[in-house]
């Protein structure tokens, strides 16, 4: 058996606990040394200086990597004076490190100590684990007589003192604490934080309210500094904490640790940095930095408060040079006497072996180390157990305890249980002892992505059988991701097993577990092996028929296009010297769409095309490349890639076009869509590399042409050189915009609102303001700096501001003046906004202005001349706003503008309309074009006209019929206005027919004039009737017409209720008084129900009617005979009592029920009968007596 030949080291130490190994001899003397460790100690040495100032230290490194033990040489050698201890240890760092052996020797000779105090990463409340540890510590030296009483000691002693001289106090006390009171005790000097809160809590309670205050300065810091004083007496220099698993206590308390926790921890690491004559050092060991514990959960205040901790620390990482990780594998593996023999009996295996790989990079120039050294390792399994290690091991496993331990899938588990001639450790065995770990893994990460799939398919086959070994090699050599030195291809799996099984056996294996099992997948691209999972479907026979049904419906060009997606190129000089983003589509075609798409013109948004010509399968590449050359586009945007082999890549495309329709409808089935993934990841490889081809020019696989000539292009920024030259060549007229947010095509949401701002300020106010009035550092107040004050549009003068359209920059004062000879271009006709910004935005034009910033220099050229430009959208005029800008900026094409060629008489008579309407002119409309606030105002005086003017047909006083151009200017008037100029220019002078001059303002005004005074023509109209209808006198007043009227009425007819609203009028004559136009607006709505402000006409011609009528209603009732002091069922007579006391007589007809009214008075006789006793009669009678009196007085 192989444990006759080798065994492993008793010495190695599997797993180190600081606190319980310290001073252990064994330990100190079987360590072996290694670059990574040897920097840690060196690190800690150097801090230990008396200048040093970095004394506070974050160890970080991954699982199993040596970080305790590295920390426990170097506190040994720092708490020992004794060099005799190191005798073994001290030759060994020498030999690999002088340096640090002299700086250990002289330190060893100076008898200087410091004490250790190790803290475990499961000790608890932070405070009380620097407490206990410090005490422990002590004890372990003999020191327990200088550690100073803590408030622990204080709050035992509190209670000690009750029990003696407050027997009542401490009964209350141990009532209250639920226990015994010397487990309490015991918890209080075991550091128990939640027993000392405990005591804080009652102590108030047990003593009116007094707060427990053991003393002052009882933080963990003075207790520390006041044992580090008495060390000092004691000789010892200072004290070196070490809190061992400190990832412990974050990944257990990060979210809950107090604010003072944390607080101390930063205050002691501060402490440990001053200068002192005492040292004090910290040194926290986790297997990953601090930021990385804080979790995407934890409020700002707390991932602030650890990140500023962290800050106060320096950071020193663990890391480990694996070649000498084999060092110490072959150090744990010693040779018995048998060794000799087995070797050279079995010298053709290691022969084999060393052929295999001498002059493979895996374990180049350590072959003896590796092969020899680490047997029974596998050479392979050599170079993946460390890296493995690092990438999954947690405490329980790593390399160490693999090496170490006796459990189950170990080192000293193989020697002692293997039976084979010559037997080695293969990958396969890795993945047995780490299998734990794998499962632990997050659920996300790509380890157990691929634990997960390869622990499925292993259900399938016996852990001994080849397929088996074969899927557990496979998935390890994934699991470390090292494939540019161990790949996972038939060829590296048949030498690993090449001891055991024959290559034919492996290959035969793996060809069934591909082709018969569906379980592994072969890449095309690299020949990997991988890890799938079946779904029970012939994937190729899938993929085969979707492939027949795409060549039936696309052809290569479209095939093409399709999968490569949409590409771009940038010129980056140019882009970075211009602050903008300008770029070259790339396109891939075959030959015929080449020849055709070169004629057509390049798109204004893309600076140029770069066509990535390709071959089709049917055509020589001879023969392709010279017809392509034959038709080269010298196109100054164009520019031409042409492959210098033969690239059949079509049959690729065309299954990775498939492959990708085919996962897409797999989505509801994981299995099926996760081995479509697989194969479309392979096949993405190829059309990736398929594309670097032309686009990476360092790959030499590519020529490049430009105006017909082939070009010396073999790096990527030669090509975006020239790419940047053509930049330059064609925008030579761009300003420049240094501001990236701004200066391009499409803005964001938010970056529209802040241009809007500017854009208002430039339109809406006449005086330009500082900054344009904008206030802050909005992304607003960014805007207008990079496009108006760095560019020097926007200046001051020794008066004011202004905008200056002549800048010093030619390019952006011929961008201002292209936009200006635009507008002016507009006299001689209306123009689309699309032509000016075909100017600004073509190639052609060599302005090229991206459209973000378009709307901004357009606001400044019309700050100016605005009032002049109308602007229409599909032919309806439109006011000039922000937001018309941004829409134009949109989609131009919609949007016309033209500009009013002025002369005298359009002055003189839009500015006497203005003075005409000034009343109904808002000053903040002025600001647009000289039209839409002369028509706003003009609506704006028709709308506030009453009805009864806007729909006068003829005067109401004499009965003529109004104007015709006065009804004409009226029915104008009621309709939507599209153009304002046109309205104003054209159709009032038809209307009114006049040209336009002074005289069509007067006719205007006239008019105007008749729709003002038509109210009160309609008042006049009122108040004459009354009159003529009342009396005969002209010349007497109305009050006088109406009372010699009324006093001619009996009382009877005053107090009989009439069936209209006779009564009301009648109440309004008597009430009569001089203010004839507020008699007139009452009685004209008491007849018709309408205000006067409401009437036309045909109301007019009803007043009159309706006021006849009620005269004649009272005056015949007047005339009647009425006899009340006989009974009669067909009349009533009610009799009131006013407020002064005197009685008020009403009288009316009985009248007969209509159908609408029963309903009511079964309603209301209802409503009463609900109410049953829950009201008296009295308040029934008074409720309908009060309701009768509201409607008879």
């Amino acid at each position: 058996m192989i444990s006759d030949y080798i065994r492993v080291s008793k010495g190695f130490q599997s797993s180190i606990n600081i606190e319980y190994d310290f001073n252990d001899q064994k330990k100190i003397d079987g360590f072996i040394p290694t670059n990574a460790c040897l920097d840690i100690i060196d690190n800690i040495f150097d801090s230990v200086k008396e200048t040093a100032s970095s004394k506070a230290k974050i160890l970080t490194g991954a699982y199993g990597r040596g970080k305790s033990l590295c920390v426990l040489i170097a506190l040994s050698l720092l708490f020992n004076a004794d060099k005799n201890l190191f005798s073994r240890l001290l030759p060994k760092i020498k030999r690999c490190n002088s340096e640090l052996h002299k700086k250990i020797d002289n330190y060893l000779s100076s008898n200087k100590r410091l004490l250790p105090v190790i803290i475990n990463g499961n000790s608890g409340k932070m405070s009380q684990a620097f407490l206990s540890a410090l005490q422990r510590a002590l004890n372990v030296y003999n020191f327990n007589d200088i550690m100073p009483e803590t408030y622990f000691d204080s709050a035992i002693r509190t209670i000690n003192m009750w029990k003696d001289e407050y027997p009542e106090t401490y009964t209350r006390f141990t009532e209250k604490i639920g226990m015994n009171a010397e487990v309490f005790i015991n918890r209080l000097s075991e550091n128990d934080a939640e027993a000392y809160n405990t005591f804080t809590t009652l102590h108030p309670q047990l003593t009116s309210g007094s707060v427990f205050n053991p003393f002052v300065d009882s933080s963990i810091i003075d207790i520390y500094d006041k044992v580090n004083a008495e060390l000092k007496k004691r000789g010892f220099a200072g004290i070196f904490v070490v809190y061992d698993e400190f990832g412990k206590y974050l990944e257990s308390n990060i979210t809950t640790a107090s604010e003072s926790e944390t607080k101390m921890l930063q205050d002691f690491a501060e402490k440990c940095c001053r200068e002192s004559s005492q040292q004090l050092h910290l040194m926290l060991i986790c297997h990953k930095d601090i930021s990385n514990y804080i979790d995407m959960n934890l409020s700002q205040d707390k991932v602030d408060g650890w990140r500023g901790i962290s800050g106060r620390f320096e950071h020193i990482n663990l890391t480990n040079n694996f070649s000498q990780m084999y060092e110490i594998i072959s150090h744990t593996i010693k040779h018995k006497k048998g060794w000799n023999v087995f070797r050279e009996n079995n010298a053709a295996v290691f022969d084999d072996l060393y052929k295999a790989y001498d002059d493979n990079s895996l374990i180049k120039g350590k072959q003896e180390l590796v092969i020899d050294g680490c047997y029974p390792l596998h050479p392979v399994t050599t170079f993946i157990l460390p890296r493995l290690s690092e990438r999954v091991a947690q405490n329980e496993r790593t390399l160490f305890t693999f090496l170490s331990s006796s459990q189950k899938n170990t080192l000293s588990q193989f020697i002692n249980r293997s039976d084979k001639e010559v037997p080695f450790i293969t990958p396969d065995y890795l993945y047995d002892y780490f299998e734990d770990e794998f499962r632990k893994e997050l659920t996300t990460s790509e380890i157990y992505k691929v634990y997960s799939l390869s622990s499925r398919i292993l259900r399938s086959f016996k852990s001994d059988t080849l397929e088996a070994k074969i899927i557990k090699t496979i998935a390890v050599i994934h699991f470390i991701q090292q494939f540019e030195r161990l790949t996972p291809t038939t060829d590296v799996i048949c030498t690993i097993f090449a001891i055991d099984y024959d290559s034919k056996q492996v290959t035969d294996c793996i060809k069934e577990l591909i082709s018969e099992q569906y379980i592994l997948y072969r890449k095309s691209s690299n020949g990997f092996l991988c890890l799938k999972e079946t779904s029970g479907i012939n994937i190729n026979d899938e993929i085969e028929k979707r492939i027949a049904s795409i060549r039936r419906n696309k052809n290569n060009q479209e095939i093409i296009s399709e999968c490569v997606g949409e590409r771009y190129y940038y010129p980056t000089a140019y882009n970075d010297d211009n602050c903008i983003t300008r770029y070259f589509k790339v396109k891939f075609v075959d030959i015929e769409t080449y020849i055709a798409d070169i004629k057509e013109q390049v798109p204004s948004e893309t600076t140029g095309i770069i066509y990535a010509v390709f071959p089709t399968d049917n055509i020589e590449f001879n023969e392709f490349s010279s017809e392509v050359q034959k038709y080269l586009s010298e196109n100054q945007r164009h520019i031409t890639i042409i492959p210098s082999a033969q690239i059949s890549v079509t049959k690729i495309i065309i299954r990775y076009l498939a492959i990708s329709e085919l996962r897409s409808e797999a989505v509801g089935d994981h299995i099926l869509y996760d081995e479509y993934t697989l194969y479309l990841d392979d096949h993405s490889d190829i059309v990736s590399d398929f594309i670097n081809s032309y686009l990476s020019p360092e790959l030499h696989r590519a020529t490049y042409y430009y105006k017909g000539k082939a070009l010396a292009i073999s790096r990527k920024s030669q090509l975006s050189s020239l790419l940047s030259q053509i930049c330059n060549e064609i925008y030579t007229r761009t300003p420049i915009i240094n501001n990236e947010s701004l200066n391009k095509d499409r803005l964001s949401g938010v970056a529209v609102n802040s241009r809007t701002k500017i854009i208002t300020a430039l339109l809406e106010n006449d005086r330009i303001e500082e900054n344009l009035g904008l206030k802050g550092t909005g992304q607003d107040v960014s805007f207008m700096r990079s496009a108006l004050l760095q560019t020097g549009i926007l200046k001051k003068n020794d008066i004011e501001y202004y905008l200056d359209l002549a800048p010093e920059d030619v390019n952006l004062r011929y961008v201002l003046n292209t936009i200006s000879e635009f507008f002016t271009s507009t006299i001689s006709g209306e123009k689309t906004f699309s032509e000016l910004y075909y100017d600004l935005t073509a190639p052609e034009n060599n302005i090229g202005l991206k459209k973000g910033v378009i709307p901004i220099f357009i606001g400044i050229v019309l700050h100016s001349v605005k009032r002049d430009l109308i602007f229409k959208m599909n032919g309806e005029e439109i006011r000039l706003t922000a937001d018309l800008l941004n829409a134009i900026n949109d989609k131009p094409y919609l949007y016309s503008v033209q500009m009013e060629d002025w002369d005298d008489n359009k002055t003189q008579y839009l500015a006497q309309l203005k003075n005409l309407f000034a009343d109904h002119v808002e000053e903040n409309e002025m600001a647009s074009n000289s039209f839409v606030f002369i028509l706003n105002g003009i609506n704006r005086w028709y709308l506030t006209l009453p009805k009864c003017a806007r729909d006068m047909q003829s005067y109401y006083s004499n009965g003529r019929k109004i104007p015709k151009i006065a009804f004409a200017f009226s029915k104008s008037l009621k309709r939507p206005i599209i153009n304002s100029r046109d309205y104003l220019l054209v159709e009032m002078p038809a209307i009114f027919g006049k040209e336009i001059s002074s005289e069509l303002a007067k006719k205007i005004k006239e008019t105007k004039s008749i729709f003002d005074e038509g109210k009160a023509d309609l008042t006049k109209y009122v108040i004459t009737t009354i009159k003529n209808t009342f009396g005969n006198n002209e010349t007497a007043s109305l009050q006088s017409t109406l009372n010699e009227w009324y006093e001619k009425l009996d009382e009877t007819t005053i107090q009989h209720l009439f069936d209209n609203n006779e009564n009301s009028i009648l109440n309004l004559i008597e009430s009569v008084n001089s203010d004839e136009k507020t008699f007139a607006e009452r009685i004209g709505k008491a007849l018709t129900g309408l205000k006067l402000n409401d009437w036309n006409n045909s109301t007019a011609a009803e007043f009159q009617n309706s006021l006849q009528t009620f005269k004649e209603t009272i005056e015949r009732y007047n005339t009647e005979e009425h006899d009340y002091s006989n009974s009669s069922a067909s009349r009533f007579k009610m009799t009131f009592v006013g407020e002064d006391g005197k009685e008020i007589e009403r009288s009316f007809d009985k009248v007969e029920y209509s159908s609408r009214a029963n309903l009511l008075y079964e309603d209301i006789t209802a409503a009463i009968d609900e109410m049953g006793q829950s009201i008296s009669e009295n308040e029934k009678r008074q409720i309908l007596i009060d309701i009768l009196k509201k409607m008879c007085l």
